[in-house]
């Protein structure tokens, strides 16, 4: 949902810089570069596809019911220019996470770099938590969630979907980070 792929692409550039901190600390500028690579990998290679397919699939939900031009965009050429238009929700959220973490890794103060993730995951969480209705209902169109004819999302196979690339999301996360971890201290 619109409302928290901003702070997730947040979060994953930060854990990524986290990842990153003995090569930064070094002052290693070629591993650096290297690892900025691998963030913007990622966001293109995980990230962006996990919005694309929730916004082809489910625009109306994916844009949080703020909007009822999504309703008619399924089946236009306004649909994948649409979709083209989330790789900037997937990419410069990575890219400035990455940064700030790494400006903050640079000036010595990781902690205030992990209090910073941790704090935009709580944000994550209670985004998702203020906006339970919106998120656990599911509503194929604007107009049926204006009309409260949604069905419920545990009730649907949208959830396995939705399920299986939270934990693909996380999970790759996890893995790139170790990954860069392993790249970092080298």
């Amino acid at each position: 949902m619109l409302l928290i792929d901003i702070p997730v692409g947040i979060v994953a550039g930060q854990v990524i810089a986290d990842a990153s901190r003995d090569a930064v600390t070094r002052g290693d500028t070629g591993t650096v570069s290297r690892i900025r690579a691998i963030a913007i990998t990622f966001a293109y290679l995980i990230t962006t596809p996990v919005i694309i397919y929730f916004f082809l699939g489910w625009p109306a939900w994916e844009t949080n019911y703020f909007w009822k031009w999504v309703d008619n965009i399924q089946g236009t050429p306004l649909l994948a220019l649409s979709a083209f238009m989330l790789i900037a929700m997937s990419f410069i959220p990575i890219i400035a996470g990455f940064e700030s973490g790494r400006l903050l890794i640079e000036r010595d103060k990781v902690s205030l770099l992990r209090v910073s993730y941790i704090s935009f995951f709580i944000l994550i969480l209670l985004i998702v938590y203020l906006t339970r209705d919106i998120t656990f209902n599911i509503a194929a169109t604007y107009e049926k969630y204006m009309k409260a004819d949604s069905v419920s999302f545990w009730d649907n196979p949208f959830f396995i979907y939705w399920l299986v690339l939270t934990v693909f999301f996380w999970g790759s996360l996890a893995g790139c980070y170790l990954y860069v971890r392993n790249i970092s201290t080298d």
